[in-house]
Order: structure tokens, then C-alpha cells, then sequence
């Protein structure tokens, strides 16, 4: 892949400050008749993230130290799961695991507030940075993770190679059936949301998305019919024109309320397939060009933001698909046939690939009419 932006040798102050605008992810849920249950989420970051994708067998052992320096929560994983990481870090940004549990963190500026471990409950301690590897390894359907959040804590920690950076994140977390919830850290507490409508951007917290919907109830698909006003008749200019009044900038609550609007809209899908193109297109809506979101740095040179990659999630039939900023190619990891096995070695492979190009000269050449 080109390199377009700027790379991790930059200084941490660079670094640091240009994170003030990598906030435009989005994520979310689409059904089809059939049962597939197909969740989409697209990374935006300003600095390359380098990205891998990875696998984790079952019985890997991770384990937390406490703020406080003593042993905080360890568990050997249950499941087997695929993810994304950030930053060549092996940490996960976005994955799923062989029972079609899916998580992916989101960037939550200005409202997280992760927990603080109480004295002598070190033992529930969970670092957010692995709060991924938890839900993946250890659980099956969201109702399990439910559950299963009242029983630790997940706690700040500084990343000390990024002079130690606390990423603001929230959480959405979907499993086969296609149940969801959000997880957010506000005020140092945990706040669970069931995602009814199956999407998730960033700030402000998910409850403020919900209430701005309301706003934009009067949208449809449907063109107006002409309207009379003193013998005049006013025709629609065109088709669409009952979405006149559909936010079309990049900002988290506009992403929002535009994936929220098409969610409602679209033709069921029939099938994973459909699932799969219907989800393509709906994400392209919200896809962020280099150049289109930048934020100047006070060295006079500018911090872009970009749609460094896209995941597809078929939870129904374990299918984990991704492409990339460079390479809009759908690239398919298939987790019926990887062997997540205890002692198996963990996987990982680069994703940035070289664009492809179907040449169909040949085929067209041989084509007559």
C-alpha cells in the first residue's frame, strides 16, 4: 500500500495529537431472510495502522497486571477467534470467534472514563487493551457478556511505546443470533445499551445517537408528490427528494443517522450474499477518501484521515471478510477450517495488498457477438 500518511517513526507528540481526529469509525448490523446475520465496521485513523490478520487458538493463556502492580485477571480462552489489530500490536481491534460472537472497538472521545480497580479485587482487573481478547476467548452470545461485565473491571493502560496513550474506546458487541449491545465507560462505570437498531459510530455516548433519530423520522424513500400552492404546481426535482434533509457530512452523528436511514430502507436481503453486497454498498456511503478529513498540526503540515479498512462479518456461517484502503478487493477467512486447537501456533499475516485488477481483455477478445 502507498505510503499516503505519515508512519509510526513520527514523533509521539505527532502521533498523539494527530488521534484528535481519528473518531470516524462505524459499525453495523444488517439481516437477511434467511437468518445471516452479517455485521460491517470500518476503521478510520489518520496514522497508518499497519494491520494484521490474526488468529488465537483456544487455551491461550492472557493475563492482566493491575494498576496497582499486583496479578490482575488471567483466563485461558475457550474459543478460537480471528481478529484485526492496530498498530502491529497483536491487540484486538476488531474480530470474531468460531461461535459468531463478534466485538470491535470504537473511538469514544471526550466521554470514556475506563473503571478503577478497588483494593483487593485485582483479580477482576481487565485491561481495555484486552478487553477483546476477554470477549472473544471466553463467550459465545452477548447475553454471556452481559452477564459476565459484572464481575470485573476494565481499567486504563498507558501504551508506553506511544508515550503512553490511553485509547478512548467503546464497544459493540453482536453474536449469531443477532443480538447486540454496546458497552461504554462513562464516569468511571460501566453503561450497557441493547442495540436495537444495530449501529454504532462515535462521540457522543450511544444513548444521544438513539434520542437524534427522532429527528429525521419524516425521511422515506418515496419521491413527494406535486403539491398545489396558489395555482402553482411544485414538482420533486427528481428522484430522492424525500431524503432532502439526510445529513451528508462525515461527522459521527450524521454517519449515524445516514447508516440508521438506509438500514430502514433497503430491500431485505435474501441471503449471505445479498447480505454481504448490500453491506458493501451501505459502508461506501460513509467511506472517507485522503484529503476529505484533516486536521491541521501546528508544524504547518496537515493530519489526514482515511478509511484504512472495512470488515465484513458473517456471523452465521463464520465468515470474516476485509478489504483495504489500497486493495478494494473482498479478501475471505473462512473459520470452519482453521485449526483453533490448543497448542496451535497463532497466525498472522499483513493486510495491505496490492490492488488487484481482473484483466478481461482476452475473455472479451474471444467474445462475439
Amino acid at each position: 500500500m502507498k505510503k499516503f500518511f505519515s508512519t509510526i517513526s513520527l514523533s509521539a507528540a505527532l502521533f498523539c495529537s494527530s488521534l484528535s481526529i481519528g473518531q470516524a469509525c462505524t459499525d453495523f448490523r444488517l439481516s437477511a431472510q434467511d437468518g445471516t446475520v452479517m455485521i460491517t465496521r470500518s476503521m478510520e485513523f489518520a496514522l497508518e495502522l499497519n494491520s494484521n490478520v490474526m488468529t488465537s487458538p483456544r487455551g491461550r493463556t492472557i493475563s492482566d497486571t493491575a494498576p496497582n502492580g499486583k496479578a490482575g485477571m488471567s483466563w485461558k480462552t475457550t474459543y478460537g477467534y480471528v481478529f484485526l489489530d492496530g498498530l502491529n500490536t497483536g491487540i484486538v481491534a476488531d474480530g470474531m470467534n468460531e461461535q459468531g460472537l463478534s466485538v470491535e472497538g470504537l473511538y469514544l472521545p471526550g466521554e470514556t472514563q475506563y473503571q478503577t480497580v478497588p483494593d483487593g479485587q485485582e483479580s477482576h482487573a481487565v485491561s481495555y487493551l484486552h478487553f477483546g481478547d476477554w470477549v472473544l476467548g471466553n463467550f459465545k452470545t452477548v447475553e454471556e457478556v452481559r452477564q459476565a461485565l459484572a464481575g470485573i473491571f476494565v481499567f486504563a493502560q498507558a501504551l508506553p511505546q506511544f508515550n503512553n496513550l490511553i485509547f478512548p474506546l467503546h464497544y459493540a458487541i453482536y453474536d449469531s443470533s443477532g443480538k447486540g449491545m454496546v458497552v461504554e465507560f462513562v464516569g468511571g462505570k460501566v453503561n450497557i445499551f441493547d442495540n436495537l437498531v444495530g449501529i454504532m459510530t462515535n462521540s457522543p455516548t450511544y444513548d444521544w445517537h438513539i434520542a437524534n433519530l427522532r429527528n429525521y423520522i419524516s425521511l422515506t424513500p418515496i419521491t413527494p408528490k406535486p403539491v398545489v400552492v396558489n395555482g402553482i404546481t411544485f414538482a420533486a426535482t427528481g428522484q430522492g427528494a424525500g431524503m432532502v434533509g439526510l445529513p451528508g457530512d462525515i461527522s459521527p452523528p450524521s454517519r449515524f443517522v445516514k447508516v440508521a436511514v438506509m438500514l430502514k430502507t433497503v430491500l431485505p436481503p435474501k441471503n449471505a450474499e445479498e447480505a454481504l453486497n448490500i453491506a458493501q454498498h451501505i459502508i461506501n456511503n460513509v467511506d472517507i477518501p485522503l484529503g476529505f478529513v484533516r486536521e491541521a498540526q501546528k508544524m504547518g503540515t496537515a493530519t489526514n484521515e482515511l478509511t484504512q479498512w472495512v470488515v465484513f462479518k458473517d456471523l452465521t456461517h463464520k465468515m470474516f471478510y476485509y478489504r483495504t484502503y489500497g486493495d478494494l478487493t473482498l479478501h475471505a477467512v473462512d473459520l470452519s477450517k482453521i485449526n483453533f486447537a490448543e497448542n496451535t501456533p497463532q497466525l498472522k499475516m499483513p493486510i495491505a495488498s496490492k490492488p488487484y485488477i481482473m484483466d478481461m481483455t482476452q475473455q472479451l477478445m474471444d467474445s462475439k457477438v
